[in-house]
This record gives structure tokens, C-alpha cells and sequence, in this order.
């Protein structure tokens, strides 16, 4: 996880904050194509998130095929739709409208998630009935329902009912027409059904290799839509028509890895009427003797050498997934020249490993189109791909193409985890189609930022904790009115930091409170958002100050300043704080953020109007704070030669003491460069650093108590009269 994400956090404006914005629910007015004219029909559309798209309640395909749907805009604003004229007689007609009801009703929270119902079981045996129906085929509009069904139950907690009922659906799904799934791509949703299900699949590996003991696995009752459910020593595994899964747990037996066969064999299992065989393999399996086994279609096996590197950092179990054809692999790119899959595809997984393995992972597929690629072997390019969820790419892959005219297995290696599949056609190297960025760049990337905000962070943490122990051994220094004014800005600051890293560093307890108690997750938003506002705040009254002593000059300031601007500066944030909890407290909703745990922060309009308002205007006045102190000082004249330096000096101080470094923030954010973020995570995690540098090292009085403390008094004495330095 990027530290930098925690401090982009803080403004809420991470992209999953962004999601939580809407579009509100609208009704519009379109037309229907019927044999006795144009039928003029008021449609409705719920209230949906920005970046995302709607379906109407009363389905609209038009003559394309593709149903008729509405983006909301980021802006909140639902797109421009002209001239629609929807076909009254259509396929998609009976058990799509169904389909298309069940999902609006449960987009509008028709549904009852009361504990009294397996909702998410119940859900998935309607969509099961309708997509399974004799009579019914399936159009693109019933795979844009059935992946919005299926996100929101993947939101529940995770069932292994649920996932049983799941690979007799993709079963369905992946037997649809080749121009059904193409038109569904259009609009993402082979994408989004594959990402879902791979994810669901994934979090449940918890629940299926549970226990200790691995002769207590999971049991199961063998479902009606799955070909075979088998339940071994360390081993579950659900097999489908066209989609299979397996969960290993190594220690229980030592299989690390699966083979797939079209035969049956000795040592084999499986079912002989969908002429599917598989078997387990060990770490030390023979790669020549795999390859060489009659039947084999895939495989994939963890070596000694890799198993031992991913059991030192914690790996318990590997998840594999078969899917027999590549039909939800729709290639999404313009390309006249695609590459085509030509073997099943392989799906591993190990969510406990890093991205990057420590050693290659060896899998095997088999070239259907063998025969073809041998007659015409000048012609057509071969290799091993993996899927981005936009097209097929090499990246990170190692084809063994030495074997490839005299063998129809082809042996590939690979450093990262993902699905796999033998491909025919032109590569990415001879289209000269762009790459998706390298993975060990972008790897070093964060590694970068990591240890820079780290880095950061942890010198503002030790600069902080001087500024602390200074206030504590010099009454004098503590007694200053700038020092006090300091002080409250370091406990603001000091506040902030303590909750950032509480985050960073028990990320699980965080989540596991926040999913659990609805207050908790409210009162921790509203610390949050007081925190931030509270910095912002100081960061803006001491500015104004800064203002009237560069500026406008006062003679002197008026009685208890420090106290007044100390009582604004603690009670102002209260108000947007106290004002979003009682009148929109679901505004404080978990967030999720890339790799960040689930964070209550305010969302949606409270974010806007509670987050970002004011710290907008916060930032725009002390940017015009900045240029007026920057001006006045600048027209100074320089009589002595220092004036440079203590202009560049305070110039400097100004940057970090008024906040201005939150505005690469904002500029990284709209992805203007590494270096701007990089700028953003250094500047942004130094605040406390830089304010230690000049209040303490800086300030002569602050100096002479550290001085006095480590040398003491008279030493100190005789040092700044002869002017030696204390060593």
C-alpha cells in the first residue's frame, strides 16, 4: 500500500471517494418502435454514482442490440440522450424484463437484507432460474443486470453457497452466443462479471481451507447446476461445465498444483460425460514428463524452490480456476489483428503472495489450433499472454517457443499472478501497440513514493517530539507568543499524524471496526474530518497573522491574542464537523481506496461541502496571503547582502507554515506526473520537520536551553563568548 494514498486521503480525494457522488434519480421521456406507430413511453432512472451507468426501469434496446443506458457524469450531471427510439418487439423481452426488475428493485433497496433470509443465496437462485430458462436467451442487456446484481451481492459477506450458485451461472454466461458477449463488451460487462467473480472466488479461500485440522475442510452437498464437488485432505474443489475452481492447502498433502485432462488415465479424477479428468501435482513434478502425458490441456504447479520462498512470507493455500473457453475474454482493443485464444484459460491465484514472485511459476497449456499453426507456422505468431481486462498482453511472460512446431503442449513462464492463455494471432510487438506500464517500473514507482512518505513521516514524527521536548526544558522559549501559537499547531498536527498512522500500521482493526459498529465508524469520520479542518485552520490564522505582521505591520498586537486565536482555531472546525453528523450522518460511509482499508470519511456531498469547501478556501487565501507577504518583502532593499537569504529563508517557512504543499495534492491527483507526487508525499510528510528546523534549531533561545540541558550552564557561557562550538 502507497503511504502517499493515506495523505490524498485526507482530502477526500481518493478515486473510491469519488464514486460515492451521484447523479439524482430522474424520469425522461422516449419513444418505442411498435407495428402500429411510435409509442410515446415516460421512463425512470435511479439515483446512480458518477462514473457509472444506469438501466431504466422499463428495458429500452435499441436497434443495435445494446440497451438503451445513461452515464452519470462527474459532474453529477446525467449525459445528453437525444432522439431514442427503443424496439417494442425484441428479444430481450418476458425473462429480461424479470431480470431487469430484480435488479432495479434491489438497486432501490427493495430487497430485504434482514438476518432472517440468506439474501445474497436467494438473489443468486433467481438470476440462476432466469438465465437458466428453457425458453430464454440471452441478450446484452441481461449480462449488464446480471454483473450489477452480482456486485452488490459480492458486497456481502462471502458464501460458499453463493459461489456454487455463481459457477452454474457463468456456465450459462459463458455458453452465450460470441455476438452477445461483443456487444455486452461494448459496455464492460464481460469485464466486470470476470473481476467479480475472480474476487469473490479469491476472499472465499479463507473460509473453504479452514481449520487446523485438514481433515475438518468445508463440507459440501453436492449442488444440482456443478458437475462434481469434492472435498479431499487439504483439497475443495467445484467443478462446472466451463468453469472450475480449486482451493490447495499444501501442508495437509503437499500439492502444489493441478492438471487438467480430456481422457481418463490411471491417478486420474473426473467426470467422463463432460469429458473432464483432472489430478493434483507435487512441487518436485517433472516438467518433460507433465508435458508428455496423453490428454493434457493445462497445468500449473508451484515448484520446491517458490514454495519454500512464499511459506517464509506467510502463503497457506493457492487458488486455481479453469475456464474451459474464452468467451467472457472479449478483446476489447481496436486492433485490426487480435489475438485469439486457442487453449482453456488458467487462472492462479495465491492472495497471500506479493505481486511479484520470487521465482518463475511454470504453467503449461495446450494449442488447440496445433494442426493449423503447424501447416501455416511462417504466418501466424504463437505465445503465452495474460489478460488485463482489456486485451490480451505479454508482459512479464516468458514463451518457450523452442518446442513450439513439434508439441502441442506449450511450456510458459511467468512472474505474476493473473489468467493465462496459449494465444494465436499478431502480437503486441508486431501491431506496435502501446504497453500497459512495466510492472517492475511502476513497482519501483511505489516503491519510492512509500519510502519518501515514510521517510517523511517519520522525521516530522521526530521533529514534533522536539518541538515537544523543547517547550518542556525552556520556560522561556515556551513562554513566547509565537511558541504558544506553535505549540497548538503542532497538537493539531501532531493529532492528524497519530491517526494516519494508527491507520497505516493496524489496518485490519481499523476495518474490522469500522464494518461492524455504525457509531464507531461515525465518530472516527468526524475525528477525521475535525483533524483536518483543525490543521487547516491553525494553517489559516496564522496566516492572517502573518499578514498583519508583514503587511499591514501593526505596532503591537492586541491583549491575549494567542488565547483568542487558540479558542477560533479549536472551535470553527466543530461547526462543519457537528453540522455533518447531526444533519447527514450517512455521509460518514466506509471507503474503499485501492489497497486502503475500509476508512468512515465523509463522502459525497459531506466531502464536498464539509472536506473540500473548506479547505479550498482555506488554501486560496493563503495563497493570496503568501503573494501579498511575498511582494511586500520582495520590494525591500537589500542593504546589508543577508537580505536574500532571510527572504528565501522565510519564503520557505511561509510554503510549509500556511499549507501550500497540499496543493500538489490536489495536482497530483489529476495525474500531472510522478514528480509532482513525488513533490506532494516529500513537502506534504515534512511539516513537522521544517517547523522544528525553524523554531527550534533556528531560534537562539531554543538553542541555548538544548545547549545549556547537554553541556550546562557555564560551558555554555564560556562557548558563546569565545565563540568555539560545543565539540
Amino acid at each position: 500500500m502507497c503511504a502517499c494514498r493515506l495523505l490524498w486521503l485526507l482530502l477526500g480525494i481518493v478515486s473510491g471517494s469519488a464514486q460515492l457522488l451521484e447523479c439524482p434519480a430522474t424520469s425522461f421521456v422516449h419513444g418505442y418502435e411498435a407495428s402500429t406507430g411510435l409509442i410515446t413511453f415516460a421512463n425512470y432512472l435511479p439515483a446512480t454514482a458518477v462514473n457509472e451507468f444506469a438501466l431504466p426501469r422499463r428495458l429500452c434496446v435499441e436497434r443495435s442490440g445494446l440497451p438503451l443506458v445513461r452515464r452519470c457524469l462527474a459532474n453529477q450531471q446525467w449525459e445528453t440522450l437525444e432522439n431514442i427510439t427503443c424496439q417494442l418487439e425484441q428479444p430481450a423481452n418476458g425473462q429480461s424484463q424479470r431480470l431487469n426488475d430484480l435488479q432495479f428493485e434491489l438497486v432501490e433497496g427493495v430487497f430485504s437484507r434482514s438476518s432472517g433470509m440468506n439474501f445474497p443465496l436467494n438473489i443468486m437462485e433467481s438470476i440462476s432460474n432466469i438465465i437458466g430458462h428453457n425458453n430464454h436467451q440471452i441478450q446484452p442487456v441481461d449480462l449488464l443486470n446480471v454483473n450489477k446484481i452480482i456486485i452488490e451481492v459480492a458486497k456481502e459477506p462471502k458464501d460458499v453457497a453463493v459461489s456454487t450458485k455463481m459457477i452454474g451461472l457463468y456456465n450459462n454466461l459463458m455458453a452465450t452466443n460470441n455476438s452477445v458477449l461483443a456487444l455486452s463488451a461494448r459496455l464492460n460487462a464481460t469485464n466486470n462479471l470476470l473481476y467479480t467473480f475472480e474476487d469473490y472466488t479469491n476472499a472465499l479461500a479463507q473460509q473453504m481451507v479452514s481449520g487446523a485440522n485438514c481433515n475438518q475442510l468445508l463440507p459440501m452437498a453436492m449442488p444440482k447446476h456443478l458437475v462434481d464437488v469434492k472435498v479431499h485432505n487439504g483439497v475443495q474443489v467445484l467443478i462446472g461445465g466451463n468453469l472450475s475452481v480449486f482451493y490447495l492447502l499444501p501442508e495437509c498433502n503437499q500439492f502444489t498444483g493441478i492438471a487438467i485432462y480430456s481422457e481418463t488415465a490411471a491417478g486420474r479424477e473426473g467426470c467422463q460425460h463432460d469429458r473432464f479428468w483432472y489430478r493434483f501435482l507435487y512441487a518436485n513434478q517433472s516438467l518433460e514428463a507433465l508435458r508428455a502425458e496423453p490428454g493434457l490441456q493445462a497445468a500449473t504447479y508451484v515448484t520446491h524452490q517458490l514454495w519454500q520462498a512464499m511459506r517464509r512470507t506467510g502463503v497457506t493455500y493457492l487458488v486455481f480456476k479453469i475456464y474451459a473457453n474464452s468467451a467472457l475474454f472479449v478483446d476489447a482493443s481496436t486492433a485490426s489483428a487480435k489475438a485469439t485464444p486457442v487453449s482453456h484459460v488458467l487462472s492462479i491465484n495465491i492472495p497471500q503472495a506479493s505481486k511479484n514472485l520470487a521465482h518463475p511459476l511454470v504453467f503449461l497449456l495446450r494449442n488447440e489450433n496445433y494442426k493449423n499453426a503447424n501447416r501455416n507456422r511462417n504466418q501466424i505468431d504463437n505465445y503465452c499472454g495474460y489478460w488485463n481486462y482489456d486485451t490480451w498482453k505479454t508482459n512479464g511472460i516468458t514463451t518457450n517457443t523452442n518446442s513450439l512446431p513439434d508439441n502441442p503442449i506449450v511450456v510458459c513462464y511467468t512472474n505474476h499472478l493473473t489468467q493465462f492463455a496459449f494465444l494465436v494471432g499478431a502480437s503486441c510487438k508486431q501491431q506496435n501497440c502501446p504497453y500497459d506500464e512495466d510492472p517492475e517500473e511502476a513497482k519501483r514507482s511505489e516503491s519510492l513514493l512509500d519510502v519518501t512518505t515514510a521517510v517523511g513521516c517519520g522525521l516530522s514524527l521526530f521533529g514534533l517530539l522536539g518541538i515537544w521536548l523543547t517547550a518542556a526544558i525552556s520556560r522561556k522559549w515556551r513562554a513566547m507568543g509565537s511558541t504558544k501559537l506553535l505549540l497548538n499547531m503542532c497538537l493539531a498536527l501532531s493529532l492528524l499524524f497519530g491517526l494516519m498512522l494508527l491507520l497505516y500500521v493496524n489496518e485490519w482493526f481499523w476495518r474490522y471496526s469500522f464494518d461492524q459498529s455504525r457509531s464507531a465508524c461515525i465518530a472516527l469520520g468526524a475525528l477525521f474530518q475535525y483533524s483536518v479542518l483543525l490543521l487547516f485552520c491553525w494553517m489559516l490564522l496564522i496566516g492572517y497573522l502573518q499578514y498583519q505582521r508583514h503587511v499591514t505591520v501593526l505596532v503591537a498586537r492586541p491583549e491575549h491574542i494567542v488565547l483568542r486565536v487558540a479558542v477560533i482555531a479549536w472551535l470553527l472546525p466543530l461547526l462543519p464537523t457537528l453540522l455533518l453528523v447531526f444533519l447527514r450522518p450517512a455521509a460518514f460511509s466506509p471507503v474503499k481506496s485501492g489497497d486502503i482499508a475500509s476508512v468512515c470519511y465523509p463522502s459525497g456531498s459531506g466531502l464536498v461541502y464539509g472536506v473540500l469547501l473548506p479547505i479550498g478556501l482555506v488554501l486560496i487565501a493563503n495563497v493570496f496571503t503568501f503573494a501579498c507577504i511575498f511582494y511586500r518583502v520582495a520590494r525591500l532593499e537589500d542593504r546589508n547582502g543577508q537580505l536574500i537569504c532571510l527572504q528565501l529563508r522565510l519564503f520557505v517557512l511561509l510554503f510549509f507554515l500556511l499549507g501550500l504543499t497540499w496543493i500538489f495534492g490536489i495536482c497530483s491527483y489529476f495525474r500531472l506526473g510522478l514528480v509532482v507526487t513525488f513533490i506532494f508525499c516529500m513537502s506534504a510528510s515534512l511539516q513537522g520537520f521544517v517547523l522544528f528546523l525553524y523554531f527550534v534549531l533556528f531560534n537562539k533561545v531554543a538553542r541555548s536551553a538544548w545547549l545549556q540541558l547537554l553541556f550546562g550552564k557555564q560551558q555554555v557561557v564560556s562557548i558563546q563568548l569565545t565563540g568555539r562550538s560545543p565539540g
